[in-house]
């Protein structure tokens, strides 16, 4: 939902050592996010009585309703927490006066029913529930409680000094990472970022830098709400079109393809047409000999044909500007951007949407799902006409009544066919029964809404994610049935608060959830997700609470200023452009993200395993002030070297505005004890024994250049690859004359076999070696019942034998296969 932007202490925190930290809900004002959604009359301010400090909780239900005090705070993971712990006065002596019960995405879990006995009454009591009695211990969507009167008349009661009580954590916290235990490939598309219209320095010379450190693979434009009053051939606002702004379609392109990134496109729904949209794939990916007409839309605009807009890409400029020239940028190839959005959170009151409006040339409702689902298959079909390889996506929430507006309610049949009427299942359903699939939906993730920021519930929201997931998956299995199965979950904008940005947003916790959030997210099936967003503008207007970490008084949701506050120049990196960085360092398209444990929530761990062999392990401290020792274990990995690399960004790094602090940790086997500093990111860096092998042999230039030193280089021109003479043993740069394969024959039982003797070293665990067999040189098969090992496998010297007899086939061929995988 984004538019234009208006050491004395370290040494005592070392000293105390790490502790646990309790989670405040009320001390005299509701604090880290917590708001009061309660339907008694209450007050927050009440002077009498109170149990400490100045106020307390008044709680009155005049009624027999059964009111109560609620409590809610969005989603989070509470494995931290142990208790739910409170101070309570009763007025009444009963049996059963209240229960307390605890909340999943609202709906309400196990009651814990409370009884006051008469010398209880008048009397401050101390309450503590089990989070396990409760019904909530450990899961994700926890999102609030209450305390609700069960007497059947009127009550009066007060609270006090509402906490959730932490789990101290171990010393040291132990951490494990398997190194075959693949959960998933990374996609490339995780590593993106939203590029704003708005941006004025979008085409200059910084933004290829950015984009280029935090390893960026996937950008979106045009950029949030603005989407939806966007006229991509005229840079206009349909709602003002003498307005044009500061980017447009081919300075977008121009950007895209110099970082070498993909792109999701989302186009206009709100006051757009389908013909509109197809014209925007066809300039983008169009063939120049098109003749295809793209149509006249509801508004009365001749949209021309495909080869129109592909000429006007791949032309220069003419003399005299047609009102074209803008998208005139001499480049005869299609960009080939993949990925198409139908609008941007068409769901929400604060979208562009003219549906329905008059003169807008646009039938149906706005904001929604079944004027959607209805307008979506033109949109669809158009664009797919253009260029059938693009991806279409549909915009989508969680929760099955939220952002409905009460009409087309359909059924769930997974769940006795109750009616739900909320954005997301109406568009699913109808979308089905129109029988059009899209090819991903589009979910939006923004942990908190302005006023409501807090550190601690903003760093324990991650886990909120694969919730989120999980919540979307049901919902296409429940309204679009086994043919959803192959719609994609994507996250195209994620930042730490819905709008309005304050402080939390540049400071370092903002950082620590960008990591957190990727890190969580690579669990999951959601396959790309772009941060919001590259550079977005200044404000001073959000929450500044003082209760918030962080020295800048401003917020803004760019990883680089906009140069649009004082004293903080365009191009200024925030510490959550650092998290890119790191993130860019943990993992890469093509790695392998692997199964990793903590044995303390407020020290999470994601293990990845790079191209090279070696491991990239993510370590986020959440704790404002705890340092955290930890013993990391590896298993089924062997390091190549006793020195690990470790990569960090703290509080020193962003008070000293310095770049990411390299040092080194020391290994004892498959074991690394190290210290994490307080609210700090990094990732540690475990060399395998293949890259370690490679540094021995190679210059830092030449580990560079893939054709040297790559798996299949052949440095010494011998024909003997890289990857085949590490697992023999020998130099990469000496051409082999010893030490490489020998062919024989083994006689048996009056026949001949082929043999194959090779250096099998048993020390080497980041290889396999195989002896494979063929008839034609194409299709090759190992194992039983295609060869037979001879030796015993107690030496580094293994002897295979080919499993037909020579003669019994009219011809045979046995080799020596190394893979790494």
């Amino acid at each position: 939902m984004k538019t234009l932007p208006f050491a004395l202490f370290t040494l005592l925190a070392l000293i105390v050592g790490a502790r646990a930290q309790d989670q405040i809900v009320y001390d005299n004002a509701l604090e880290n996010g917590w708001v009061s959604y309660g339907w008694a009359t209450l007050n927050y301010a009440n002077t009498s009585p109170v149990h400490s400090a100045s106020d307390s909780i008044s709680v009155v239900d005049s009624t027999n309703t059964a009111q109560a005090l609620y409590l809610h705070h969005p989603a989070f993971d509470p494995s931290l927490y142990s208790n739910l712990t409170f101070w309570i006065y009763p007025t009444v002596a009963k049996t059963n006066e209240l229960h307390v019960q605890a909340t999943l995405n609202g709906a309400a879990q196990t009651a814990v029913n409370l009884s006051f006995t008469a010398a209880q009454v008048g009397q401050w009591q101390q309450v503590t529930i089990p989070l396990s009695n409760l019904g909530v211990a450990g899961n994700a969507s926890f999102d609030g409680f209450w305390i609700q009167n069960i007497t059947g008349g009127p009550l009066t009661f007060y609270v006090d000094d509402i906490s959730l009580t932490a789990i101290p954590p171990p010393n040291p916290v132990p951490l494990t990472v398997d190194g075959q235990n693949v959960i998933r490939t990374f996609d490339a598309r995780v590593h993106g970022i939203n590029l704003a219209i708005w941006d004025s320095n979008l085409q200059g010379a910084a933004t290829a830098n950015v984009l280029s450190t935090m390893d960026i693979g996937i950008v979106r434009f045009p950029g949030g709400s603005s989407s939806d009053d966007y006229d991509w051939s005229t840079d206009r606002s349909v709602s003002n079109g003498s307005f044009q702004w500061a980017n447009h379609a081919s300075a977008f392109a121009r950007v895209a393809e110099t970082a070498g990134a993909q792109a999701f496109i989302t186009i206009n729904y709100g006051s757009g047409t389908p013909e509109q949209a197809a014209a925007w794939v066809a300039y983008y990916n169009g063939s120049t000999t098109n003749t295809a007409s793209l149509g006249v839309d509801s508004k009365g605009h001749d949209w021309k044909t495909v080869g129109f807009w592909a000429t006007i890409r791949s032309s220069a400029p003419l003399a005299s500007d047609d009102g074209y020239n803008f998208l005139r940028v001499s480049h005869p190839a299609p960009y080939g951007y993949r990925y198409w959005e139908i609008g941007n959170e068409c769901y929400g009151s604060w979208e562009n949407d003219l549906h329905g409006a008059s003169g807008s040339g646009l039938t149906g409702v706005a904001h929604d799902p079944y004027t959607y689902a209805q307008a979506f298959p033109s949109f669809y079909t158009k664009m797919l006409a253009v260029d059938p390889t693009i991806h279409i996506g549909a915009v989508s929430t969680e929760g099955e009544d939220s952002y409905g507006n009460g009409t087309h309610a359909v059924a769930n049949p997974n769940e006795g066919n109750s009616l739900h009427s909320g954005w997301t299942p109406v568009m699913l359903a109808t979308l089905h029964s129109l029988n059009v699939t899209p090819h991903f939906l589009i979910y939006h993730y923004y942990a908190q809404n302005p006023g409501g920021e807090s550190d601690s519930g903003l760093l324990q929201s991650g886990a909120t994610i694969a919730v989120e997931a999980a919540n979307l998956r049901k919902m296409i299995g429940d309204y679009f049935g086994a043919g959803g199965t192959a719609i994609e979950l994507t996250v195209t904008e994620l930042n730490s608060v819905s709008s309005n940005p304050g402080k939390q947003s540049t400071s370092l916790v903002n950082g620590l959830f960008f990591v957190d959030a990727i890190g969580q997210l690579t669990r999951t099936e959601f396959n790309a997700c772009t941060w919001w967003d590259l550079r977005n503008g200044g404000g001073t207007g959000g929450n500044n609470n003082a209760s918030l970490y962080g020295w800048r008084t401003f917020g803004d949701y760019g990883v680089v200023a906009s140069g649009d506050i004082s004293g903080t120049p365009a191009n200024t990196p925030f510490p959550s452009f650092y998290a890119g960085k790191l993130l860019g360092l943990w993992a890469q398209s093509g790695s392998r993200i692997l199964s990793t444990t903590s044995g303390y929530p407020l020290l999470a761990i994601y293990g990845s395993k790079l191209a090279n062999g070696s491991l990239a392990l993510l370590v986020v401290n959440k704790h404002p002030s705890s340092d955290f020792p930890a013993q990391l274990g590896l298993s089924d990995f062997t390091p190549g070297s006793t020195t690990a690399t470790v990569y960090s960004y703290g509080k020193q790094n962003d008070l000293e505005s310095t770049d990411i602090t390299t040092g080194t940790a020391t290994l004892s086997g498959t074991t690394l004890n190290y210290t994490f500093p307080s609210y700090s990111m990094s990732v540690v860096v475990v060399k395998g024994q293949f890259e370690a092998w490679r540094e021995q042999h190679f210059t830092t230039a030449e580990l560079n250049n893939p054709s040297i030193s790559g798996d299949n280089a052949e440095p010494a021109n011998d024909g003997v690859t890289n990857l085949v003479k590490y697992a023999l043993g020998l130099d990469p740069k000496t051409p082999s004359a010893t030490g490489v394969p020998a062919l024989s024959n083994t006689a048996l039982s009056g026949k001949k076999y082929l043999t194959l003797t090779f250096t099998q070293w048993r020390s080497l665990t980041d290889i396999t070696y195989q002896a494979e067999v063929s008839s034609d040189l194409e299709t090759w098969q190992s194992g039983s019942p295609y060869t037979v090992r001879v030796d015993n496998g107690s030496t580094d010297t293994a002897v295979y034998r080919d499993a037909t007899a020579i003669g019994d086939v009219p011809r045979h061929y046995i080799r020596l296969s190394v893979v790494r995988p």
